[in-house]
Parts: structure tokens; sequence; C-alpha cells
């Protein structure tokens, strides 16, 4: 997707495995019959074959992130598998579950409600349409009808952290956050353990646009400003829209040295104008995640799981800049190996409250 030539690295030491698993899992659905009429809202529990599914998401594709990296995935399932997709993108958070019921009755054998705000009404949505609907974030399952994707975003993160602590100049690395979401809490705690890990010494700086800003541009520009005045030069960014903002901040900051930018969820390189200003992106893959789901509705076992993204199942993988040097990739792929063996365990931290206190402990 990338206009520029940028070198990729996908760590992740069990991503391999993964792929190989999920091509016999493919291999073994030979036989589901797709050329059957579509039967949303029939018993799941009996197994039903999927001939479309549908996603919906609250912004563009062109936010380089969570959305992007939603609606790329279901694409991506989809002609996997052979059916057909039906997106819904930009809806936004108003009448989430209006959107959400008419999509189910739309001939739809799966609706993804790609948000953690949608998780509330994808839950009712699927129990009173009875169409198997993922949402994520959620940890609510209900066999037949609702089923949870849950990333373990600290894990990525960790990998970033420990390649921005490397590669920083002055010794300070910063976290931008558009929202106070659990999810970029993970993250935060994720890469400052990763960082500490790496560098004991180095300096962390925190901040926030707002508590659901994600979208915000301009907030995203002055907040990222004031963590480049506190000598961040090596930032990870979590936005969304807010994310075209950081970059901005980072294109024109005044400094003596380079600023480099680390991305979340998805791929902004396309967006920069120079390719050295993206260190690194953490990337999160629902691919093999929408395939597993569309899988169990037809095995009938759809809502019995939960389906996480990890290290080690190649969910989530740091994709590397040309500022990579051998010494951090070694690093980074030895992070990698750790977390997918369980040698290393990054702590969850679920709030701004136990983000501080990683910081905090590390400082005592």
């Amino acid at each position: 997707m990338s206009t520029h030539n940028v070198k990729r690295f996908a760590f992740g030491a069990r991503l391999g495995l993964a792929l190989v698993a999920t091509a016999a899992l493919l291999c073994s659905a030979g036989c589901a019959g797709r050329g059957a009429e579509q039967s949303g809202g029939q018993d799941s529990a009996a197994g039903a074959s999927v001939a479309q599914v549908a996603i919906v998401t609250p912004e563009k594709e062109s936010d380089h992130g969570w959305n992007q990296q939603g609606l790329q995935a279901a694409r991506a399932a989809a002609e996997t598998l052979g059916i057909e997709l039906d997106e819904h993108s930009n809806v936004g958070y108003d009448n989430t579950e209006t959107i959400l019921t008419q999509v189910a009755g739309a001939n739809n054998g799966l609706v993804i409600a790609h948000a953690s705000g949608f998780n509330a009404a994808g839950h009712r949505v699927g129990l009173q349409t009875g169409v198997p609907t993922l949402v994520v974030d959620f940890e609510n399952n209900v066999p037949g009808k609702v089923a949870t994707a849950v990333p373990q975003p600290q894990e990525g993160a960790y990998l970033a952290g420990v390649a921005a602590a490397l590669h920083s100049q002055t010794g300070t690395i910063g976290v931008v956050a558009s929202a106070e979401n659990m999810n970029w809490f993970l993250m935060a705690g994720g890469f400052a353990q990763g960082a500490y890990s790496a560098r004991p010494d180095v300096k962390i700086v925190i901040a926030y646009v707002g508590p659901a800003n994600y979208g915000d541009s301009a907030g995203g520009t002055n907040v990222m400003n004031q963590v480049i005045a506190q000598g961040a030069d090596v930032i990870m960014g979590m936005g969304d829209g807010a994310t075209i903002g950081y970059l901005q901040a980072i294109e024109t900051a005044q400094t003596d040295y380079p600023i480099s930018y680390i991305a979340t969820i998805g791929d902004v390189s396309e967006i920069v104008d120079e390719p050295e200003t993206v260190f690194a992106s953490v990337l999160w893959n629902f691919t093999d995640t929408y395939v597993l789901a569309i899988k169990d509705i037809e095995a009938g076992t759809f809502g019995t799981k939960t389906y996480e993204l990890t290290v080690a199942n190649g969910g989530l993988t740091l994709q590397a800049g040309p500022q990579f040097t051998a010494e951090i990739t070694a690093a980074v792929a030895a992070a990698s190996e750790q977390l997918a063996s369980g040698e290393v365990r990054v702590v969850r931290a679920e709030d701004k409250a136990a983000v501080q206190a990683v910081i905090d402990a590390h400082g005592a």
C-alpha cells in the first residue's frame, strides 16, 4: 500500500506456524458449500453456510489505523474464502443499534461490529436478530449469536518500546493517545515496559488529546507539539483521525534532532513526505480472526470462544522503517520470541492510573 520502498520486517516468531494453521483450516473448508442461499438468523448451533459478511466501522479507511485495518482484513478474509463483503464505513456512533440491525437483515451471515463503541449495541443485535455478530473487547460470548475479538495490544507495543528506547538520541521517548481508551492504555503500558527492558534509564512522556478525541487532528497536532517540546524524539501515536495531526506536528517540528513516529494499528507510510519519519508501525491484523469466525459459524461453534490477536499467532507484528539498525532488529526479534514463548509476560495496564503505576514502579 505504501508508495515508498520501505523495508518491512514482520516480527512474530510463530507467524509462520499461524499461517500454516490458517492454511490447513481453509483447506478443510472445501466442503462448506458456499453456493447455498444465505441463511442469516438461522440457528448457528447447527451450522450455516456463509455467503456474505458485513463490516461496520465508525470512521473511514483513510484514518490509517483502526478502521483501515478492519476494512482491509474483512476484504482479505472475504477474498480468501470466496464470499461477498458488505461494507459500511464512516457510520459514526449515533444510531448504532439501528444501523447494525439493518445490516444484520441484509442477507449477511456475519456482522462485524468493528469498534469498542459498538459493543453493547452489537451484543443486543446479535441476541435479537440471531445473526452472528462479532464485537471487540467485550468478553460476553453467546453461543451461535455473539463472539468477541480481543487484541492483546500491549504485546505489539512492547516490541515498539524496545525499538524506540534503542533508537532515541535524547533519551526521552513519548506516547500520545487520542482518547482514554483501554486499548490505548494497554499499548502505553506495554510500550513503557518494552522500553525499560531495553534501556532502563529512558524517560517516557505520555499525553492524551482528550477523553474520546479519536478524530481530532488539530488536537493531535497541539498535544504532539507538547510532547516534542519535552525532548521526546521517538513518539508512538494512537489516534485514528488524530494521526494526521500527529504527523503534521512531527514533519514541521523545529528541533536539532530528527523526530521519529511509531504508528499503531495501521500503516501510515503512504501519507508522509519522508519515509524516515515513520520509524515503525505496530500492525493489527484481523484477517485470521475473521476467517476463523466464519468457519466457526459454519461449524456451529461460533460464540463458544474468544479470538485473540497476539504476537505468537501473527495478529500483532512490528513493521520496521528504514531507520532500523541491525541491533534494533535483533533486539525486537529476541523480544518477539520471548513473548511468543511466554518467557516475557507484559502487564496489562487497563486505565490511566495503571499506566502511570508502570512508570512509577520503574522509577522507584
